[in-house]
């Protein structure tokens, strides 16, 4: 069953947030954002009255009235159009003509002249300070006057750090050299894979040590409601005395937060409002005012968010995770994702010039590393990085629809998509990055018994963590820790939801939330999710696969239910009547059954069903 806008009945993009409405959590955030905007443009207004009420004043009212106002205005207009095109290049009313040096230098002092020149006409005084007070107050409410205590605590603090969309045959120490030193230190695991190349589930597989069909996060926004919260590390951590923090630049598609037993949650709202409201960004006015802290509190969805790529910086989302990660006698368990390396692979003022997305995607990888780099740096002047068990790790790959992206193969029917989760065969999108050390002391040391070559998953992170912690946790994982793995072992891979694509080859965003929209809905907390009633059938329309040892058997239901078998050494993919090997083909097809013995039905997955299809589709080979 393909899974199309036709068999989920969407009809249009509004029917998705008919029931936005109906959701207090979401009102209310759509209320504190119009507030904050309203405030920001008042503030403007008495900004306009006091700086033109000073300059009619000394001129000795020479000049009119509305003259004045004039000059005012017109001063504002320039200056917030200057700042802003200068700050961030790629707004929509951005422009280099506004971005002019000299044009800042006379609008910004003259009007801050103005306005100071209110302690000389002895107006406005009190509403100028009081303007400056409250602005004041709230930039220095970050500022700490105590330092912070040496983290004193016995037990090792725990470091998961994940980058987004990372595709391991880029790394090098060219464009990575941070990562790459780590890598060389530490204990590396070439051939990882994630279960589902997405965001939510493969962050939920590294939390639970399950796989997707066990955890049941089987898609980005499954309903909380569907995953046992305690079977997770955050749980057994805070359990075990841990201080829990949850840290992503971009939580559109994870909306990961403190229902999974995170203390604090370091990023921008994971909410419905949070898609319309990061739109915004092009009004020059809101985004300058979303710099100030105060307006912040009112407008959070605009400055240090990912998807709002045009002001995003990795400088200033770091100072963020710098003020609210707190040193105290608590060991801390933090799971950090850096969001840049995905899709559209911009940031600002940094991409500009890039010719294409690939190259954009290399600039970004540079830039993440540079950004884990300074991370580690927070970290290690907090003294966390004393005693510290640290895993870095991607939560899928990223392809780019090249010839090395899929393996060699002559079917037609094979489409080498671009992005993730959109093929089960591309080990671009599938491999991901896995590796660990315990810092002790500044220094990287790795753990013994650990064979590098064998197969491992992203559900083998938190079955690791709980051994070497030697926490007591009875709860037995899909995973295993990667310290007591001797042998290959199946890994179970699944597809996602297949975004669409223009004539050029790049996702087409109008068309894939068309698509998609009605898949959707606001629940009670303002988040959104997968409709219950739609989940199971977007389910069932999933490709499936299990990798053992060299081997990858893939089932492809819009291939009329046909399996693939790579050769994922050889890099060759066969069509199932051209494998020879009959006992081999059968060793797989029955991993595959027993993974995924629960759908066989409702999935209809015919190799299963059919007792005769190995030897039916076989014929050719013999």
């Amino acid at each position: 069953m393909k899974l199309s806008s036709q068999n989920l009945g969407i009809e249009s993009t509004e029917k998705k947030l008919s029931n936005a409405l109906s959701s207090y959590p979401f009102l209310y955030e759509i209320s504190l954002f119009f507030i904050g905007v309203s405030l920001s443009i008042i503030l403007l207004g008495v900004i306009a009255h006091i700086a033109s009420d000073n300059l009619k004043t000394l001129q000795n009212k020479s000049l009119s009235y509305f003259t004045c106002v004039l000059i005012t205005w017109c001063l504002l207009f320039f200056s917030i159009l200057g700042l802003s095109s200068n700050l961030y290049p790629s707004l929509f009313f951005s422009h280099s003509t506004w971005n002019n040096f000299i044009l800042l230098v006379i609008t910004i002092p003259a009007l801050l002249l103005l306005l100071l020149s209110s302690f000389i006409t002895r107006k406005n005084i009190k509403t100028l300070l009081l303007i400056s007070l409250t602005l004041t107050t709230a930039e220095l409410n970050n500022f700490k006057l105590k330092k912070e205590e040496k983290n004193n605590t016995t037990k090792r603090n725990v470091f998961i750090i994940g980058i987004d969309s990372l595709n391991i045959n880029e790394i090098d120490n060219k464009k990575m050299p941070f990562l790459q030193s780590f890598i060389d230190k530490s204990n590396y695991l070439p051939i990882t894979y994630t279960h589902i190349a997405r965001t939510f589930p493969s962050w939920i597989t590294i939390l639970t040590g399950n796989y997707p069909i066990t955890n049941k996060a089987r898609l980005n926004l499954t309903d909380f409601n569907q995953i046992n919260l305690k079977k997770t590390l955050p749980y057994y951590l805070k359990a075990a005395g841990y201080v829990n923090y949850y840290i992503q630049d971009e939580r559109r598609f994870n909306n990961i937060d403190e229902r999974l037993y995170f203390d604090k949650i370091i990023g921008p709202p994971a909410t419905a409002a949070e898609f319309l409201l990061s739109k915004v960004v092009d009004f020059p006015l809101v985004t300058l005012a979303s710099e100030l802290k105060f307006f912040n509190l009112f407008m959070p969805h605009i400055i240090n968010n990912r998807a709002a790529w045009v002001t995003y910086s990795t400088e200033k989302f770091n100072k963020k995770i710098e003020q609210n990660i707190l040193n105290t006698d608590s060991p801390i368990f933090s799971a950090a994702h850096f969001t840049l390396p995905h899709w559209p692979y911009k940031i600002n003022k940094k991409t500009d010039g890039i010719d294409s997305d690939y190259n954009k995607y290399l600039k970004t990888l540079s830039i993440v590393d540079e950004q884990i780099e300074s991370y580690f740096a927070i970290l290690n002047g907090k003294g966390l990085l004393e005693n510290a068990l640290v895993f870095i790790v991607s939560d899928h790959g990223e392809s780019f629809s090249r010839e090395s992206d899929i393996p060699d193969n002559k079917n037609p029917e094979i489409i080498n998509l671009a992005g993730h989760g959109t093929t089960i065969i591309s080990n671009s999108q599938y491999r991901t990055l896995l590796s660990f050390g315990h810092i002790k002391n500044g220094e990287v040391h790795k753990f013994k018994n650990v064979k590098p070559m064998l197969n491992y998953a992203l559900s083998d992170i938190t079955p690791t963590i709980i051994d070497i912690l030697n926490l007591n946790v009875t709860e037995k994982f899909d995973g295993m820790s990667i310290l007591k793995v001797k042998e290959q072992r199946s890994i179970p891979l699944e597809s996602s939801l297949q975004p669409m694509f223009n004539s050029k080859g790049t996702i087409d965003i109008d068309g894939t939330i068309q698509q998609n929209s009605y898949l959707f809905e606001v629940d009670s907390l303002g988040k959104v999710v997968v409709k219950e009633e739609l989940y199971q059938r977007a389910v069932i329309s999933k490709q499936r696969g299990i990798i053992f040892d060299k081997w990858q058997i893939s089932f492809y239901p819009e291939h009329d239910n046909k399996i693939y078998i790579t050769d994922l050494e050889k890099k060759v993919l066969y069509n199932d009547s051209d494998f020879s090997d009959i006992y081999l083909k059968k060793e797989l097809i029955k991993k595959l059954c027993n993974h995924f013995n629960s759908e066989i039905i409702t999935a209809n997955i015919t190799p299963c069903i059919n007792s005769d299809y190995v030897l039916s589709n076989s014929q050719k080979a013999l």
